[in-house]
């Protein structure tokens, strides 16, 4: 008879599990400035690639839609 592995699904090592652990640990010792510093380039990166794109996409659609 083969032997299974009976660990639970919650308790196995997985590498992305790992990783989000290590993310946690790290925001939770974070300053409130730090917090802050890091809140505001995930701000930016989300303008900067999402809300260029849009105004390029509504700038085209309002040149079309005038011509």
């Amino acid at each position: 008879m083969e032997k299974t592995h009976t660990t639970p699904l919650s308790k196995k090592n997985d590498p992305l599990n790992d990783s989000l652990q290590q993310l946690r640990q790290k925001i939770e010792h974070l300053s409130a400035e730090e917090c802050f510093e890091w809140v505001t380039k995930i701000m930016y990166y989300a303008i900067l690639f999402l809300g260029i794109p849009y105004f390029i996409f509504v700038l085209i659609s309002f040149i079309r839609m005038a011509a």
